[in-house]
């Protein structure tokens, strides 16, 4: 009988000098990682054909792949249909509630969450214990990268209950050794202010509150809080700025959550390609483009209880292969936000975040924070519409501010906008993500 108890609840300890968190995996040799995919790939093709799995055995069956021995190496990936968010709201819808796709009997998982639904019907996803670990593993590297340690006090304002993000988050952190501060996400100010009240006693070592570090700080401000004392920075993550997109960090809570991490020494982040195939992928043809260009991301999970395989998440992804300075040899990916988020006026496309990066150079509107808003272009040849507050104690006139923040945007995007300057506090507020982007 294995042995059980609290002193096996988590991983084994590392020295803390180390540089790597599983250096046996994040070094392994090209060909070996290779090798450890098509086992794991064949597992899982295996299990589609012998559970079955109705939604993927359909899928490969149309496509002529009636056997795992059909998917003779990576190289023949490719010929594997993608799978589509749309396709599992459509197996939940005919077969409710769990559709045909799960690998496992969801009694025999441990937690249930369900997708924000801005893009649709929310989804179901489910985990079992094995699943949990495989991501909290998967996170460990990526805390490592960044310098955390066990022993850290970090926090986050994430959403729970049957939101995935948060539960995941805290998870993480406590498998990793930290200790996890959760405050509820600042919907309001009474929230946002028991979140600086506590931190303003116990001090996070590490404050990443994504979307919502914008929040506390303008609460701060009203309440005569000094951000640093509650031990808020706006602190950049590794890799972040450093060439096109973002680090790939995540493929999303229903596929993979922490499907990699950045070391900060070249651009993009490392993937975990040991639990999972990723590839930027002409959703067209199925076939992946080329290094450094955007495709789909195209995920296919590996060594869990609950896979997907081939899973489009229908945004941009570009895959670097070139070797990393920092000794890892796993490929990197960078994230361009999702195809269909991209704003498209005067004969350019742009991601929303892009607006906000060439807004942050105008000093008048970013205290406490930068609050702003844009509307949806329907025409083509007119000026971008957009709207931002006034700083706190901001001086100037409201008529050379737009102007500044109109000459950036054109300056860094390459577009005419029409920019308004409000009054602080005119723009809805949210707790999570604020609506940067509104149609009129």
């Amino acid at each position: 009988m294995p042995s059980y108890g609290p002193e096996v609840f988590g991983p084994p300890p590392r020295d803390t000098a180390q540089k790597f968190w599983d250096p046996e995996i994040q070094t392994m040799d090209r060909e070996r990682m290779r090798a450890l995919q098509e086992e794991r790939l064949g597992a899982l093709l295996t299990k589609v054909f012998n559970n079955p799995v109705p939604l993927f055995r359909d899928k490969l069956t149309a496509a002529g792949i009636t056997s795992p021995d059909d998917i003779k190496s990576l190289d023949d990936i490719r010929h594997i249909p993608l799978t589509v968010k749309q396709d599992l709201r459509d197996s939940e819808g005919a077969a409710p509630p769990w559709g045909t796709y799960r690998f496992t009997d969801p009694r025999q998982a441990v937690r249930v969450g369900q997708s924000t639904g801005t893009t649709g019907t929310p989804t179901i996803s489910i985990w079992t214990r094995r699943d949990l670990w495989i991501e909290y593993e998967s996170s460990a590297r990526v805390w490592w990268r960044y310098g955390h340690r066990p022993g850290m006090i970090v926090t986050h304002a994430h959403p729970a209950y049957l939101y995935g993000g948060g539960p995941m988050l805290s998870g993480s952190y406590e498998y990793f050794g930290m200790l996890n501060i959760w405050v509820p996400p600042p919907d309001t100010d009474e929230l946002a202010e028991q979140g600086l009240r506590f931190w303003t006693r116990v001090t996070p070592d590490i404050p990443f509150m994504g979307f919502s570090t914008g929040r506390f700080f303008e609460v701060a401000n009203k309440l005569g809080i000094d951000p640093k004392d509650a031990g808020l920075e706006f602190k950049g993550m590794p890799g972040f700025g450093m060439g096109k997109g973002m680090p790939l960090m995540t493929a999303g809570a229903e596929c993979y959550a922490y499907v990699g991490g950045a070391c900060g020494e070249m651009p993009g982040a490392h993937i975990n390609e040991d639990w999972g195939i990723v590839q930027a992928v002409d959703p067209a043809t199925g076939a992946e483009v080329a290094d450094g260009e955007w495709g789909d991301l195209v995920v296919t999970t590996l060594d869990r209880d609950n896979g997907l395989l081939r899973y489009d998440l229908e945004e941009a992804c570009a895959i670097l292969r070139e070797p990393c300075s920092c000794g890892e040899t796993s490929i990197r990916g960078l994230w361009g936000g999702r195809f269909k988020d991209l704003i498209a006026v005067q004969g350019t496309r742009f991601q929303a975040n892009e607006v906000e990066a060439a807004l942050r150079g105008v000093g008048e509107i970013n205290e406490p924070t930068l609050e702003w808003q844009m509307v949806r272009p329907t025409e083509d040849a007119r000026p971008l519409v957009v709207r931002v507050e006034r700083g706190t104690g901001a001086g100037g006139d409201d008529v050379e501010t737009a102007a500044r923040c109109a000459a950036v945007i054109r300056d860094k995007l390459g577009v005419d906008a029409t920019v308004t300057v409000l009054a602080r506090e005119t723009l809805p507020r949210e707790g999570y993500k604020a609506a940067r982007v509104v149609d009129e």
